[in-house]
């Protein structure tokens, strides 16, 4: 399954989880984006793909580096 954030179309894999979540997953990435303190040094315009484990996104981007986000809090 792919998703649409920025006009980039993110390749999305499910473990534990199923599509579901995407709305989750999706307004999780928005407020990633806008904030420094929940990406860290992690680059969103780097964002390669992303794997949903259970309640959990794990984001890969193409400088190796990988950052998890919890989609409930």
């Amino acid at each position: 399954m792919r998703i649409c954030i920025d006009n980039k179309e993110i390749p999305v894999t499910f473990v534990s989880s199923d599509h579901k979540v995407i709305p989750q997953l999706i307004q999780t990435l928005r407020a990633t984006q806008g904030s420094r303190e929940r990406s860290g040094d992690f680059d969103m315009e780097a964002l390669e793909r992303i794997e949903v484990v259970g309640m959990e996104a794990h984001l890969y981007s193409s400088t190796q580096l990988r950052k998890c986000l919890a989609l409930y809090a």
